[in-house]
C-alpha cells in the first residue's frame, strides 16, 4: 500500500498531466511550458507536478522545448497592473495595443503581430471570441488577478491552434492540486484615484479579488478550486489631434479639424469568476470539469471640441512657424462619439486523462464557449457649432492647443447651436447597435507514447480535433433629426447648469439630455444594414502527428499539423439596391510542418532551434459580410466589398535561442525570422470574357500582399543578488529588450505596390526594466516599461500618409509591506512619467492624435493563507 504522501504526489503528477484542456501532447512531453515543475516518477513513466503554488517563469522556460516566456502571479504582483492584457506587456517580444483609440490595452501584439495573428487558451478552453472584424481575442475582459500563470509560445508545437503567425497565449488558473494536498486561500483589494477622474461616472475606482483550493475525499483524491475578480475603474484620457494636413512653406498646416481640450472619458466594470471540479479516482486516471464566467461593462465617452480652419473661401490660415498659426473664419465644433460596451463569457470545459499501453496517455478534451458583445455607439452627426472663429493653434505640446479671439463669445454656450441634419443623410446623428454572439465548441483527443520530459529513446504523439465557431453578427443603425417646428437646439438647453466652454465643463457630460431630445422630438430612419449582417459557421478540423528523440542532454521532434477549415456563411448582397440573400462557401487546407530542436551544452546552457509553419485565417470583415453591386454608365457590373474565397496568410518562421540558467533567473537570447505570404489587401480587378470584353469590375480583398519581420529577443533576470554585500544582497533586477525590423508589401486598389517599414501595430524596439528591493517587511518594486516608434497600419500612397506612434515610456511604482502574519498592505502609482500616446503623420510627423492618462494612485490589502 503506498503512503498517503505518494499517492498525494501521484495525485499532483496527473493533474499536471492534465493541463485543464490542453492536449495530449502539453501533459506529457517536455515542450509543455506551463506544466514546468518538479519531476516525480509515476510508475514507469515520468511525468511533470507542480509541488508548490508558484513556478519561476524561468523553470517554465526551460523545461520547454519551443521558446516560451512566461508571466505568473507573483510576479503581476509586484506590478500596478489590472488586466492580462497590460501584464502581458512586460514579457519580452509583447506590446500592447490601445482598445477603441483610448489609453487602455485592448490587445497585444507578439514579436510584430497584432492579435489578428495570434491564438489564445484559458486553461485548456480554446479563446476565439473578438471583434467583427478580425480574430484578436478580446484579452482585457481578463482580470490579472485571476493568473495563476500565462506563457507565450513564440514557437508553437504540432498539437496547438496554427494561427499563431506571432505566437499563442496560454491562461492558466488555480489548479486543486498546485502545492499537493494543502489548502491555499487568498484574498485582496484594491481602491485608488486618477489624476484624470471620470466626469460621467462619479465612483471610487478599486477591486476586490480571491481564490482558493481544497481537497477531500478519500485519500483526498476529490479536489475544488474556485476564485473570482470584481472591478471597476473610471478615469478619464486627455484627447486632441488633427484630422487633415497640408503642406505650406515647408511645413504641416491644419487642413482640417483641429481637436484640443477634449476628453476620452473611460469606465469598467468587470466581473470574473471561476471554478474546478478535479478527481483522482486511480494513479492512471484523472478527471476534471472547469468553468469560466466573465461580464464586462465598458462605457466610453470620445467628448471632442475642435475647430475646422482649413483654407478656403473665407477661411485663412497665416503660419507663423513650426506648428504654430493664426486662423481667421474657422468654425467651432463639438463633436461626442459614445460606445456603451456589453460584453459576457461562458467557459466550460472537462476532460479525462488515462494512462495505458505501458507508457502512453490518452487525453480526451470537450469544452464550449458562449459569447454575447454588444455594442452601442451614439454620434451626434455634424454636431454642435459656432460660425465665424478667429484665433490661433499651437500643436508642438502633448496635445493641440487652440486660443480664441473672442474668448466671451466663445465660452457662452447659448451661442453653440446644433447643426440639424436630415435623418435621411449620412452625417445625421445616429445610434449604431452591433450585436455579436459567438458560441464555440471544439472535442479533441490526442494519444503520447514516450514523448515525457525525461524519457529517453524514440517518441510519438497523435491527435485530431475539431472546433466550430457559430457566428451571427447583426447591425441596425438609426438616424435622427428633429423636424422644423422644434426650433433651435444650443448646447446651453443640454449643457450641466452653469458650465462654460472656457474650461470645457460644458461638453463633459453622458450627453443623454441631448439624446432625450432627439428621441422623443426626432424623426428617424432605420438601416438595418444586410450586407453588413452575417451568420457564420466556421469549422476547422485538425490532425496531428510526430516523432521525438531524446537522449542525454537532447530533444528532437519532428512533426506536421493539418488543418482543413470549411466557412459557411450566410449574408446579403445589393444589386442595384435591392437586397438579395445569399449563402457562400468555401473551405480550404493546410500542411505545416513542425521541426523543434533542443540542446543542454551544460547543465545551465540550453540551446534551441525551430523550423515551423503558421497561418493567419482571414478577418471576418474580409469574407463574411456581403457584396455591394452596382452597375457602370457602360453597363457593367462594378462590385465593392468582401471576399468568400479568401486564403489564410502563410508564415515560414525559423528560430533559434541560447538560453542560460543562473539559480533565481536567466540570460537569453532568441533570434527569429518570418516570412508570411498571402497578406489580404483590397484590389480593383477586371475581368474578361472569351473575346476580351469587359464584364465586371470587382474591388474585393484579395491574398497579394506579403510580409517580413526579423527581430532578436534578450532577456536578464535575477531575483536576488545574493553575492553581493549588504545591503546589496536584497536587490534584484529583472531586464527584456526586442529589437524587430518588419516590412510590410502593402498592394494599393489599383494593383501597385510599396514597401512600408513596420507592420500592423509593430513596434521598432520594446524594453522592460524591473528593480526590486525587500528588506524586513518591505518590498519595493519598480517598472520602467519603453516603446520605440510604431507603425499603426494606416499607410498612405506615399510616407507623408502613414500613421505612426511616437516612443513613448511609463514609470510604475509599487510598495508592499507585511503586516502580520499572513496579511499585507501596498500602495503604488502609476504612469509617473505622465506619458501619451501620440501619433503622427505628414512630413514633420505632426500630430494626429494624441491621449494621455495622467497618473493614478492605489493602495491595497492582502491575505494569503
Amino acid at each position: 500500500m503506498r503512503s498517503f504522501a505518494k499517492r498525494l504526489a501521484c495525485s499532483a503528477s496527473i493533474l499536471a498531466l492534465a493541463d485543464l484542456g490542453t492536449a495530449a501532447a502539453h501533459a506529457q512531453t517536455a515542450r509543455t511550458s506551463e506544466q514546468a515543475a518538479d519531476q516525480t516518477n509515476v510508475g514507469e513513466i515520468v511525468v511533470t507536478a507542480r509541488r508548490s503554488i508558484e513556478t519561476p517563469p524561468e523553470q517554465i522556460k526551460r523545461t520547454a522545448t519551443g521558446v516560451v516566456d512566461s508571466t505568473t502571479a507573483t510576479e503581476i504582483e509586484k506590478t500596478t497592473d489590472t488586466t492580462l492584457a497590460e501584464a502581458l506587456e512586460r514579457v519580452v517580444g509583447v506590446s500592447s495595443d490601445a482598445f477603441y483609440g483610448t489609453s487602455d490595452a485592448g490587445y497585444v501584439s507578439i514579436r510584430g503581430f497584432d492579435s489578428r495573428y495570434n491564438s489564445m487558451e484559458i486553461d485548456g478552453n480554446p479563446i476565439w471570441f473578438s471583434s467583427q472584424n478580425n480574430r484578436g481575442a478580446q484579452i482585457n475582459m481578463f482580470p490579472a488577478a485571476i493568473v495563476k500563470e500565462t506563457s507565450v509560445y513564440k514557437t508553437v508545437t504540432p498539437d496547438q491552434d496554427a494561427n499563431s503567425i506571432g505566437g499563442h497565449i496560454a491562461l492558466r488558473t488555480l489548479r486543486a492540486f498546485d502545492g499537493g494536498s494543502k489548502p491555499y486561500f487568498t484574498v485582496g483589494g484594491r481602491i485608488g484615484f486618477y489624476d484624470q477622474e471620470s466626469k460621467v461616472h462619479d465612483t471610487p475606482s478599486g477591486s476586490i479579488y480571491g481564490a482558493g483550493k481544497f481537497t477531500f475525499g478519500p485519500e483526498g483524491r476529490l479536489g475544488v478550486v474556485i476564485g473570482g475578480n470584481y472591478q471597476r475603474y473610471a478615469g478619464s484620457d486627455i484627447y486632441g489631434g488633427v484630422d487633415t494636413y497640408t503642406q505650406a512653406s515647408g511645413h504641416d498646416q491644419v487642413g482640417g479639424n483641429l481637436y484640443f481640450d477634449s476628453a476620452y472619458d473611460r469606465y469598467t466594470e468587470n466581473t470574473a469568476l471561476y471554478a474546478k471540479v478535479e478527481l483522482q479516482a486511480t494513479d492512471s486516471l484523472y478527471a476534471f470539469v472547469s468553468g469560466n464566467y466573465f461580464d464586462e461593462t465598458k462605457e466610453l465617452y470620445l467628448q471632442r471640441e475642435d475647430a475646422y480652419i482649413a483654407s478656403g473661401g473665407a477661411r485663412t490660415i497665416t503660419q507663423t512657424g513650426p506648428g504654430t498659426a493664426d486662423f481667421a473664419g474657422g468654425e467651432g465644433q463639438i463633436r461626442e462619439y459614445d460606445y456603451n460596451m456589453q460584453r459576457r463569457a461562458k467557459v466550460v470545459g472537462a476532460g479525462l486523462d488515462y494512462r495505458m499501453l505501458d507508457k502512453g496517455v490518452l487525453v480526451l478534451r470537450a469544452n464550449y464557449t458562449d459569447f454575447y458583445n454588444d455594442v452601442l455607439t451614439r454620434n451626434l452627426g455634424d454636431g454642435i457649432r459656432l460660425s465665424g472663429l478667429n484665433g490661433s493653434y499651437d500643436l508642438n505640446g502633448d496635445v493641440p492647443d487652440v486660443t480664441p479671439a473672442d474668448a466671451a463669445r466663445y465660452d457662452n454656450t447659448a451661442n453653440w447651436v446644433f447643426r440639424n441634419t436630415a435623418a435621411s443623410s449620412g452625417s445625421a446623428s445616429y445610434n449604431r447597435d452591433q450585436i455579436l454572439e459567438d458560441k464555440v465548441t471544439s472535442v479533441r483527443g490526442d494519444f503520447n507514447w514516450n514523448n515525457h520530459a525525461t524519457a529517453r529513446g524514440l517518441g510519438a504523439a497523435a491527435g485530431a480535433s475539431w472546433t466550430r465557431l457559430d457566428r451571427g453578427f447583426d447591425q441596425t443603425q438609426r438616424f435622427y433629426s428633429l423636424p422644423a417646428s422644434y426650433g433651435t437646439l444650443t448646447l446651453a438647453q443640454i449643457a450641466p447648469a452653469g458650465a462654460t466652454m472656457a474650461d470645457n465643463d460644458a461638453i463633459k457630460m453622458d450627453w443623454n439630455s441631448f439624446w432625450d431630445i432627439l428621441h422623443a422630438n426626432g424623426t428617424v430612419r432605420t438601416d438595418l444594414a444586410p450586407t453588413t449582417d452575417y451568420a457564420l459557421i466556421e469549422d476547422v478540423a485538425a490532425a496531428h502527428a510526430e516523432l521525438t528523440f531524446a537522449g542525454a542532454g537532447f530533444h528532437l521532434l519532428a512533426g506536421m499539423r493539418y488543418e482543413h477549415t470549411d466557412d459557411t456563411t450566410h449574408t446579403a448582397n445589393l444589386v442595384s439596391n435591392v437586397v438579395t440573400p445569399v449563402r457562400r462557401d468555401f473551405s480550404y487546407g493546410n500542411w505545416l510542418p513542425n521541426v523543434q530542436a533542443t540542446f543542454d551544452a551544460t547543465r545551465r546552457l540550453k540551446l534551441r532551434a525551430a523550423f515551423t509553419k503558421t497561418l493567419g485565417r482571414p478577418d471576418f470583415a474580409d469574407f463574411a459580410p456581403g457584396l455591394t453591386t452596382t452597375f457602370d454608365s457602360n453597363g457593367v457590373q462594378v462590385n465593392n466589398g468582401t471576399n468568400p474565397h479568401l486564403r489564410p496568410r502563410i508564415s515560414t518562421n525559423y528560430d533559434a535561442s541560447v538560453e542560460y540558467y543562473l539559480d533565481d533567473g536567466v540570460l537569453s537570447i532568441a533570434l527569429f525570422h518570418k516570412d508570411i505570404a498571402g497578406e489580404t489587401f483590397s484590389e480593383r480587378t477586371e475581368n474578361r470574357d472569351a473575346s476580351g470584353q469587359l464584364t465586371s469590375i470587382d474591388t474585393i480583398p484579395l491574398n497579394t500582399g506579403s510580409a517580413r519581420v526579423t527581430g532578436v529577443e534578450v532577456t536578464a533576470a535575477k531575483r536576488r543578488f545574493g553575492f553581493l554585500p549588504a545591503p546589496f544582497d536584497r536587490l534584484g533586477l529583472s531586464a527584456n529588450f526586442t529589437w524587430l525590423d518588419g516590412t510590410w508589401n502593402v498592394v494599393f486598389t489599383d494593383g501597385t505596390t510599396r514597401a512600408v517599414d513596420g507592420l500592423r501595430n509593430q513596434p521598432k524596439w520594446l524594453a522592460n526594466l524591473q528593480a526590486s528591493y525587500d528588506a524586513g517587511p518591505f518590498d519595493l518594486n519598480v517598472n520602467y516599461r519603453m516603446r520605440g516608434r510604431s507603425f499603426t497600419g494606416t499607410f498612405g500612397t506615399t510616407s507623408v500618409g502613414d500613421r505612426w506612434i511616437d516612443g513613448y515610456d511609463a514609470l510604475d511604482v509599487k510598495l508592499s509591506i507585511k503586516l502580520l502574519g499572513q496579511l499585507s498592505a501596498s500602495i503604488e502609482a502609476r504612469n509617473l512619467t505622465d506619458s501619451y500616446i501620440r501619433q503622427t503623420t505628414g512630413t514633420e510627423d505632426s500630430v494626429y492624435n494624441s491621449v494621455g492618462a495622467g497618473r493614478s494612485y492605489f493602495a491595497g490589502l492582502r491575505f494569503r493563507y
